[in-house]
């Protein structure tokens, strides 16, 4: 059943040529799903529901997927509308709130004969998935950290927003869970969106539009606002290089949804309603759809692999470097007081060969011959059946590995354990 206009909404202030789906806040209010028509009419779409919000758009422009709670009293799910029909199908139904839902590409194993669509959302902390029919649902990040703002790059990685005590960072992953990684790293890093010429746009700080290359995003940043410029929040890519955004001048005024062109620091007001605070906008635009993943992950596998080329490879080869012996310190959570579960010697390349238990955050520690720890890694995890490695210890991210057969991998890994963390979480 289609939603129907939204009575006393005021006609849009720059218009568009695409429809735009987007989250208003009225004063005093619950968020709610709004659709701008090319023609400027607005509809609600969340009509039924007491609260709804995070709006993401299909490949293909006619679905859309977002949270809601139909009572006050349940926590936020995740639903996907049909956006011609209005049509809602649940794909979770969790204890705890389930927000920023997020399309992901195909993904496949060996063992599977039609690899199949699902979508990233942010529970409890971490990152799960969920097919569309509401089965195999995962828990795919394990770390001590809030990871949400899930959007996918064309390659079919995924990138997020890792709030990591008083840091936040975007780190990327595959669609299953595996290859955990930094991506941009910063201070106050968050909403990262793809634009459609080919670079990926966040918010910084307290409200500064900022953007990288996909090629080589640590090599790439500049700057598309000024602190002077407002408060920009949730960008979108628009074609032509422009964005949708959502801009308060100041932290006073609510804020309202304008097209942002960096070249020339434009804003044309798309939809403002004094009082209403307007976020989260969408172009309703139909996109390539990314890359899609193979998968290796077996959640009853109960194993994977952590391996290391070098840790002589390092920006700080003055402090780390072959003549000792090096030692690794392997620990698990609790992440205040964290355990002990691994201490061995390094090869004298500088490699080391684990078998680490799957989901469940680990952190290493270089120590020299004294014991003094040199280097701390920051948490980390392994996936079932993952064969995770690194070329050496912080080093450059922008290095290949030399080409060499590294001793530890001759041999078997170090089997450690570790007590049992948490759950998946199934695929209820």
């Amino acid at each position: 059943m289609l939603a129907p206009a939204v009575a006393g909404a005021p006609a849009p202030s720059g218009g568009g040529r695409h429809p735009i789906v987007f989250t208003e806040t009225p004063p005093g209010g619950q968020p709610r799903l709004l659709l701008l028509e090319a023609s400027g009419a607005v509809r609600l779409l969340s009509q039924g529901f007491f609260a709804a919000a995070d709006p993401d758009v299909s490949w293909d422009a006619k679905r859309i997927l977002f949270a809601g709670k139909k009572t006050a009293a349940e926590p936020w799910q995740i639903y996907e509308m049909t956006l011609a029909t209005g049509a809602v199908r649940q794909l979770t139904k969790m204890a705890s709130d389930c927000r920023r839902p997020a399309y992901q590409s195909k993904i496949f194993s060996l063992d599977i004969p039609d690899p199949w669509p699902q979508a990233a959302f942010f529970c409890g902390g971490a990152l799960h998935t969920v097919k569309f029919d509401g089965t195999l649902r995962q828990r795919i990040t394990f770390t001590p950290w809030q990871e949400s703002d899930a959007t996918m790059l064309p390659d079919g990685m995924m990138v997020f927003a890792s709030r990591q005590g008083g840091r936040s960072q975007i780190m990327a992953v595959n669609l299953d869970g595996t290859d955990y990684s930094l991506y941009l790293p910063g201070e106050k890093l968050r909403e990262p969106a793809v634009t459609m010429d080919g670079r990926l746009v966040f918010v910084d700080g307290e409200g500064v539009l900022a953007s990288v290359d996909l090629i080589r995003p640590l090599r790439t940043r500049r700057e598309l606002t000024r602190p002077s410029d407002g408060i920009f929040s949730t960008p979108a890519g628009l074609p032509g290089g422009r964005l949708l955004v959502s801009w308060q001048p100041d932290a006073r005024t609510p804020a309202g949804i304008y097209r942002f062109h960096p070249a020339n620091k434009t804003k044309v007001p798309v939809y403002v309603k004094p009082g209403s605070d307007l976020r989260q906008a969408r172009p309703v635009i139909a996109r390539p759809e990314p890359e899609g993943r193979g998968s290796v992950v077996e959640e009853g596998a109960g194993w994977s692999r952590l391996y290391c080329l070098s840790v002589f490879t390092t920006d700080q080869p003055e402090r780390i470097r072959p003549g000792q012996a090096w030692r690794l310190r392997v620990y698990t959570a609790p992440f205040d007081n964290p355990r002990k579960i691994g201490d061995l010697r390094i090869e004298d390349d500088g490699s080391f060969h684990l078998e680490v238990p799957p989901n469940t955050p680990l952190k290493l520690e270089l120590a020299d011959a004294a014991g003094r720890a040199v280097r701390t890694s920051a948490w980390m995890y392994t996936r079932p059946k993952e064969n995770r490695g690194c070329i050496g210890c912080h080093e450059d991210p922008e290095l290949t590995p030399e080409n060499r057969e590294a001793k530890a991998l001759i041999r078997k890994p170090v089997k450690l354990t570790a007590p049992a963390w948490i759950s998946n979480g199934g695929s209820k």
